[in-house]
């Protein structure tokens, strides 16, 4: 399928790149659902299961424990549930965590969504339960999370941003080499998401954001260095910048260190310490 749409782009570059924007535009805000495993159902039965209406779109979140809240926000076409082996440790060190699945994700309702329906679904959580003590988030996740606590007046204490893009101009290349984009079709897209938010893709680099969250949190970020989506050297700018702690990963890619158990026993301990 991904040649095919390739195929496609290449052709409408050239010929119609007008058009090629346009139907770029409409994948953007495009989530692949993605299905849950046997051993993701079960840890969901552990939790207690909820629903509320973001951008009206039925949103679903699960709940195990209780005590100081810790809030999980999941990557563009991803789940909660690759969070799930945080679900235990953290519960038996007496927090409460909070997983949604996001508008478009999973069962949530949405034909769409986008990064600032990923925040407002943060912020009625950091609003549901006021005792956040951290955030950890994951690639599209990361940024919510930083974009909810420049929102939000909740002091988070911690925050675990894990392979995430700082830089939208990393975002928007591999977005580009997937659908065989070429300037002319970026070009259109940029505009487009100009006319609808009011201000350039680049204002929305973390890199720059995150210098507004007023009372910033300890913070641990998290990289790989065979991450094809994040550059290494974007989680080792982040660490600097914002004097944090860095766990450089090997060999895990994009996704593995939410299920790797040397990784996740670090980040636990971050949370917990």
């Amino acid at each position: 399928m991904q040649k095919v749409i390739q195929a496609i782009f290449g052709f409408l570059g050239v010929v119609w790149p007008w058009l090629g924007g346009k139907l770029a535009y409409w994948f953007f805000f495009k989530p692949i659902r993605v299905g849950l495993r046997p051993p993701e159902v079960e840890v969901l039965k552990k939790g207690r299961q909820f629903q509320t209406l973001i951008h009206g779109n039925q949103t679903n979140y699960t709940v195990w424990g209780e005590g100081p809240t810790v809030l999980f926000a999941h990557g563009w076409s991803s789940k909660g549930m690759h969070y799930r082996k945080f679900v235990e440790p953290l519960v038996d060190e007496g927090y409460r965590v909070v997983i949604p699945d996001f508008p478009g994700h999973v069962k949530s309702e949405g034909s769409s969504s986008n990064v600032l329906q990923f925040r407002d679904t943060l912020l009625y959580l950091m609003d549901r339960y006021p005792d956040v003590h951290a955030l950890v988030g994951h690639s599209l996740g990361a940024m919510a999370s930083i974009f909810a606590m420049i929102e939000h007046q909740t002091q988070v204490k911690r925050f675990v941003m894990i392979n995430s893009a700082i830089w939208t101009r990393t975002i928007m290349r591999r977005f580009m080499e997937q659908i065989n984009g070429n300037e002319k079709i970026e070009k259109w897209v940029r505009q487009k998401l100009l006319d609808r938010f009011g201000s350039e893709f680049d204002y929305f680099s973390t890199g720059y954001r995150i210098l507004d969250i007023k009372q910033r949190p300890e913070i641990l970020v998290v990289v790989d260095d065979s991450d094809i989506e994040v550059p290494v050297e974007e989680g080792r700018y982040m660490s600097r910048l914002v004097e944090g702690e860095l766990l450089v990963t090997s060999g895990l890619g994009h996704n593995k260190a939410l299920k790797d158990d040397a990784s996740v026993r670090r980040m636990v301990e971050f949370l917990t310490k």
